[in-house]
């Protein structure tokens, strides 16, 4: 019996995230680091170190003992790098000993060496563009063979290669998406862009926006600590997918699954770690653990978190819009450009969520989107499952600030104009209706139009006057952002959707919830909603996060809901469990999941209908001040508005929006937090299903901090995260513009007067 039990136990996975992976510590741990590619492209030899001295290792992908490959949603990815190199920084092998600074200083004894065959085609290529003949190397040669191998013992091969001039892997699309509506199918592009935006009786506007996701530099950076214990392997690392990891060191070492026991460490910060990039370098750091039979730890620097694990994708967006004199948004073009590096197994994901968000809630009759995804030489990338809509609604919010002083209207007015517009034809089912209480909501409580009408007459006056911006008095601008945060994406091309709950009801009144444990706040929700239904104390309840192997959910955590559909699969099991409680002995344990019929409302086929579950709201206000003399920012006031149904617990969400401000207010500027001590934060109270409100401070603050940074400077912010010197040249650029209008303006003057003078000197001969 005893046997059994243990057995049992070992098959037990946690999935409880506790501590912080680059703590961890053990006696006689090793060191590692990984080594890179120098290059950018090329094809590999071999990666040596002249003397290693004991107690010292150096792995690499002829190490692997299983295979070398991980599966990532249907793709495939190496673990550690060979044969041709896809970007510069690749790792190629990981180095580790008992001294962390020896293990640095071995680090710059580590030789990469590439084919020679290889380097000869690319100094062929890059002389084919140099003007004189045509120099051809003979492979008997010796002095090739010697310059080749002088060139090997170089750290990298950009001080002897012109990489602009050597054909590197091409750019591929991976994923394309467009969307037509309106005019824009009945016609040809460049006919539908003439009737629209060639038309004088619209407004014509044009942007390119553009924010990157950073997260704050102080956080853990990615990594993993790996050791042995008798047969099994131990991994610590910030994994969001444990089942992933599980089966990536299970096939690279070629041990059994049930030998690896991960143990989730917290992922500081807003962005989890990479996702599937947190499965590699944990992949790497168990080998040099399995090879070694010693503990190993490696912690990314800084520097290598910020260029080979930044959280999402590169996105431009260029917006064309064509509005009416009333407000009206008559046309949407959108060009969303998505540069995912040289690998991105979710590439379909990304684009089509993108396109679905492209025109937020609005709902022009004619509409082009074009999304393109495609790759690059930069290092691969992953997605970004939190947040992946924030830098569409950043741009879209941001354009539609931009009309609205070309239209002279408040912007209030101009997205309440279009927030009412009912179109049939929109491929996309976006109930606006809540959307418009946060905007009246959000509106009112922070005097926006008194103020917005104020700044925008001051600017007007700055730009009118041409006055010199840098003087005493600090430059005002305020800004507003509506966007929406969904539970549920029924599109899904990467994960399964399948949020499953189990409660069990024991014979001493306690409640065990078996699912993923989430955060405190959820925590205490789900408690209360079990306590109401089956009247027992909150402190009864229990959260169960430890799986069978088998059990391991085998999509990503951050896939699961934890607010609505999951609270809702809590209250129908617990309303089972009341049925039967006084009628079969206990214990009683109720499994419920989502129904499989509900993506019916969503044609994945014809890419409409209603793409999302339950759908939160916010608007924010954001007014800010900017020193013309140290050009700091500093923000005066937020003011967020919410609707995201019933609210169960409204103490513990008012936590978590002030915790997601803050963590917004330290990304908005690079390399520093800006204060805010006056945040206001109300909800609309509804009965709604209950919504997420994740990601709805993210999907807003930093559009309404630029808008109103681009009113206080009286010209357009159109980038995220903003610097110093950035704002300075907007100022610059602005001056130097309106000079040039006003020199231009007076030479038409004086030219007008001078054909006036010359018309009077005719007519009076």
């Amino acid at each position: 019996m005893p046997e059994k039990s243990t057995a049992v136990k070992h098959r037990k996975r946690s999935l409880e995230a506790t501590g912080f992976y680059s703590d961890a510590n053990r006696d006689g741990m090793l060191y590692a680091v990984l080594v890179r590619s120098p290059a950018a492209a090329g094809k590999l030899k071999n990666v040596t170190i002249p003397q290693l001295p004991e107690g010292y290792f150096l792995f690499t992908a002829s190490d692997v003992p299983g295979s070398k490959k991980i599966n990532i949603n249907g793709e495939q990815w190496k673990i550690f790098g060979y044969d041709n190199i896809m970007y510069r920084g690749e790792p190629l092998g990981i180095l580790c000993g008992p001294d962390e600074n020896k293990v640095l200083e071995l680090l710059e004894e580590v030789s990469v060496n590439f084919d020679i065959e290889s380097l000869e085609t690319a100094l062929q290529k890059a002389m084919k563009h140099q003007k004189g003949p045509v120099v051809k190397f003979s492979k008997k040669e010796a002095e090739l063979s010697s310059f080749v191998n002088e060139l090997n013992d170089l750290p990298s091969l950009d001080t002897v290669l012109d990489n602009r001039r050597i054909e590197q892997n091409k750019e591929e699309v991976l994923a394309f998406r467009e969307i037509k509506t309106g005019v824009f199918l009945g016609k040809g592009a460049a006919q539908a862009d003439k009737k629209l935006f060639g038309n004088k009786k619209f407004i014509t506007t044009q942007e390119t926006w553009e924010m990157k996701l950073i997260p704050p530099l102080w956080k853990e950076t990615c990594g993993s600590f790996c050791w042995k214990e008798g047969k099994n392997l131990h991994i610590s690392a910030p994994t969001r997918w444990t089942m992933h990891l599980m089966q990536t060191v299970a096939d690279e070492l070629s041990i059994p699954i049930d030998d690896i026991i991960v143990h989730k460490t917290k992922t500081s910060g807003v962005f989890s770690k990479g996702l599937w990039r947190t499965s590699v370098l944990a992949a790497q750091v168990a080998l040099a653990s399995f090879k070694t039979s010693k503990p190993v730890k490696l912690i990314l620097t800084q520097q290598e978190q910020d260029s080979y694990m930044a959280p999402g994708v590169k996105t431009k967006v260029e917006y064309k819009t064509a509005v009416s004199e009333k407000g009206e948004i008559n046309g949407i073009y959108a060009n969303i450009d998505v540069d995912v590096g040289c690998f991105n197994p979710f590439a379909k994901e990304i684009a089509d969520r993108l396109s679905i968000v492209a025109c937020n809630y609005y709902k022009p009759h004619n509409v082009h989107i074009i999304t393109t995804i495609h790759t690059s030489k930069n290092p691969p990338t992953s997605i970004c499952i939190k947040g992946i809509d924030s830098q569409i609604f950043f741009a879209i919010e941001n354009h539609i600030q931009k009309i609205t002083a070309q239209a002279n209207m408040l912007p209030e007015e101009i997205r309440m104009q279009n927030l009412n517009v009912k179109k049939n034809d929109y491929p996309f089912l976006f109930e606006s209706q809540n959307a418009l209480q946060t905007l009246n909501k959000a509106v009112s409580i922070s005097d926006f139009n008194r103020k917005y009408t104020s700044f925008s007459m001051d600017a007007l006056d700055r730009v009118q006057e041409n006055s010199n911006p840098f003087f005493a008095l600090p430059l005002r601008g305020i800004g507003i952002a509506t966007a929406f945060n969904v539970s549920d994406y029924y599109g899904s091309t990467s994960f399964p959707y399948e949020d499953k709950i189990e409660v069990t009801l024991q014979t001493n009144d306690h409640v065990i919830i078996h699912t993923i444990n989430p955060s405190q706040g959820v925590q205490d929700i789900w408690k209360k909603t079990v306590s109401e239904i089956l009247e027992i104390k909150p402190e009864y309840v229990t959260i169960d996060s430890e799986f069978d192997i088998s059990e391991l959910p085998g999509q990503p955590e951050d896939t699961y809901n934890t607010i609505s559909s999951l609270n809702e699969l809590i209250k129908k099991a617990c309303a089972d469990i009341q049925k039967k409680r006084f009628h079969q002995p206990l214990p009683i344990t109720v499994k419920k999941s989502t129904a499989a019929n509900i993506k019916k409302n969503w044609d994945i086929e014809k890419f409409c209908g209603n793409p999302f579950g339950t759908t939160s709201y916010a608007t924010a206000v954001v007014e800010v001040e900017l020193d013309t003399y140290t050009y700091n920012e500093r923000i005066k006031g937020i003011w967020i508005v919410i609707d995201c149904g019933e609210l169960f617990d409204k103490t513990a969400a008012l936590k978590a929006i002030r915790l997601e401000i803050q963590q917004e207010l330290e990304m908005l500027v690079e390399e520093k937090s800006i204060p805010c001590e006056n945040i206001t934060i109300d909800f609309i109270q509804s009965k709604d299903k209950s919504g997420q409100i994740g990601e709805l401070v993210r999907n807003t603050l930093p559009a309404a901090f630029s808008s109103a940074l681009s009113l206080a400077l009286a010209t357009q912010l159109t980038k995220l995260p903003c610097t110093e010197k950035q704002l300075f040249e907007l100022i610059k650029k602005r001056e130097t513009r309106i000079e040039k209008q006003n020199q231009e303006e007076t030479a038409q003057e004086v030219n007008d007067n001078t054909e006036a003078k010359a018309q009077t000197q005719e007519e009076d001969k």
